[in-house]
């Protein structure tokens, strides 16, 4: 049995200022935001895990509506910050990961070796890496932040992968000001 077995879930895809872009929601609140690369296939996949396919409902929520609002804000340099509810879906490590990832401030960047460490474990980089890279809430839970420990930006997993992430990166310099 699915987590979410009953519960539907709604989703829509925008055109933003980065791309197109995918957003599921739960009356929780927002659970999933990813760049989509033209097929929708790799966001119904990862939904699949956690609710029945009749759940889950191409429609456009109020939830996904303010999310890509919001977004639209902080790609256009106006928004810093997110006010947003988040429902995440995920082990209880990926979790304490992601919520780890939301206190890296706009403009700034960590590594991998210093979420570890946030966790108290220094040894847990790969398994950080491995974290990350399920993030279901991309941008937003600003998985983007967090580059190697020689400095090298690396794994981003969205279409055009680094090339976005510096695009990012190079946003939040220009606007933490």
């Amino acid at each position: 049995m699915k987590k979410y077995e009953d519960k539907k879930v709604y989703y829509h895809t925008y055109n933003t200022l980065f791309g197109e872009m995918f957003f599921a929601s739960i009356d929780e609140g927002l659970c999933m935001v990813s760049f989509m690369d033209g097929n929708i296939e790799k966001q119904f996949r990862w939904l699949k895990k956690y609710f029945r396919e009749d759940n889950i409902i191409k429609k456009n929520t109020e939830k996904n509506i303010k999310a890509y609002r919001q977004l639209e804000e902080y790609f256009s340099g106006k928004r810093k910050d997110f006010d947003l509810n988040i429902h995440l879906l995920g082990t209880t490590f990926q979790k304490q990961v992601w919520n780890i990832l939301g206190n890296i401030k706009f403009g700034k960047v960590w590594t991998y070796k210093a979420v570890a460490e946030e966790l108290g474990d220094t040894n847990k980089c790969r398994a950080v890496g491995g974290a990350i890279g399920k993030n279901p809430i991309s941008v937003i839970i600003p998985c983007h932040r967090v580059i190697g420990s020689n400095g090298k930006l690396t794994g981003f997993s969205a279409p055009d992968g680094i090339l976005l992430k510096k695009r990012l990166l190079d946003l939040e310099k220009k606007h933490n000001l």
